[in-house]
């Protein structure tokens, strides 16, 4: 790594573990990965109303509201002055935050009073996210207003897509900003080389939250029209997660009459469990138009399992199709088009899996040091005022 000077930032967050989120995970490993080049963090996350720690960054848990199985809104209005006198104590170079809720509102607040630089993440497209969970258009409204207003107080915007970039345009923020794609624990070292051939029965994955926005149920009806009109019957459909929509997706399962190819199998937590379902994968299904820059995709690319994704949309934009992915159009029987020309096409298959690794971009210390780099600009203008 490149001589870089040594920060202090303080990172606040509605989105860090033990939540099971991909956001989640993200923002850890990036601040993670800022402790590994040397710089001194601390995260201000919400509790989680969970007893789960980590040695190797330090953490200041904030009250929280529970907002369902995963998702918690930090009440700071309690511990505002607690949190501003932690922060005042560690002496930020820099005020991070990675969220839009209760902590990014403290954030803003206290890099004012403190006069540090501040600057931001946006991994959520969060129009969709809201609306999705209140069906209010009127609270969706209020909220994106929210963010853009935080947005244009925030010295630096990053995102990890250029289709969040786009989208932050669309809500009317006018700002720069700029694109810094997730990491990948090892891109160096694949865990396993490609698949090779298809043999007996096809095995399709699909991990992350339960929600209608994922789209999972574009996947099951793709399924279900390659079983009825292929009469393609030898395949399991492995659903890894949890969420509000599995009975839905259940339903769904049983009307199509794919109930039988479907396992729904919960929530899987660590890296060598989810592994095990990894190897056990051929394809990865992703037709989500929420996501970004998915962490799924790069995850199931390190056991040479490529992924079945949407044109034009965030996840799609490492893959180039018949290369190191798949890109189909967002419409059910061209999916499952797409699905069953990979199955049948065993040498295409074959280059695609062996290729898929080549989707991992930078480890996340890398992620992190860019980070640093425009973070660098914005302390030393701080120092020079």
């Amino acid at each position: 790594f490149k001589e870089i000077p040594t920060m202090k930032i303080a990172v606040f967050t509605d989105s860090f573990l033990p939540g099971s989120g991909g956001t989640e995970r993200a923002v850890y490993n990036v601040c993670k990965s800022f402790k590994n080049l040397g710089h001194e963090i601390i995260v201000f996350a919400p509790d989680y109303h969970s007893d789960w720690e980590t040695d190797e960054i330090e953490v200041y848990r904030v009250k929280s509201i529970k907002l369902n199985h995963n998702d918690m809104a930090a009440v700071v209005g309690w511990e505002y002055r607690k949190i501003l006198k932690k922060v005042k104590k560690f002496a930020p170079d820099i005020i991070y935050y990675c969220t839009i809720s209760m902590m990014a509102g403290c954030a803003i607040k206290i890099a004012k009073k403190l006069k540090v630089p501040l600057t931001a993440t946006v991994h959520t497209k969060f129009k969709e996210s809201f609306y999705d969970s209140t069906k209010s258009k009127f609270i969706t409204y209020c909220v994106i207003k929210s963010l853009v207003a935080k947005l244009n107080r925030t010295e630096l915007v990053t995102t990890v897509s250029q289709d969040m970039k786009s989208e932050l345009s669309s809500y009317g923020y006018r700002g720069a900003v700029k694109v810094i794609k997730n990491g990948v624990a090892d891109p160096c070292t694949p865990v396993c080389g490609g698949k090779g051939e298809i043999r007996g029965t096809v095995n399709f994955i699909f991990c992350g939250r339960l929600s209608k926005i994922k789209n999972v149920q574009f996947s099951i009806k793709s399924l279900a029209i390659l079983k009825r009109e292929k009469n393609f019957k030898n395949f399991t459909f492995t659903v890894v997660g949890r969420g509000p929509y599995l009975k839905s997706l259940k339903r769904l399962a049983r009307r199509e009459n794919v109930f039988e190819n479907v396992v729904f199998a919960g929530f899987v937590g660590g890296r060598k469990e989810m592994s095990a379902c990894y190897r056990k994968a051929h394809l990865l299904l992703f037709p989500s138009l929420f996501d970004n820059d998915s962490l799924v995709i790069l995850e199931a690319a390190e056991h040479g399992v490529p992924a079945v994704t949407l044109k034009g949309c965030g996840s799609s934009e490492r893959i180039t199709d018949g290369v190191n992915g798949f890109l189909a159009d967002n419409d059910e029987r061209k999916f499952a088009d797409k699905i069953y020309e990979i199955v049948t096409n065993k040498a295409l298959y074959a280059k695609v899996s062996a290729n898929a690794h080549t989707v991992l971009a930078d480890s996340w210390d890398k992620t992190a040091e860019k980070y640093i780099d425009v973070f660098a600009p914005l302390c030393e203008n701080c120092k020079n005022k």
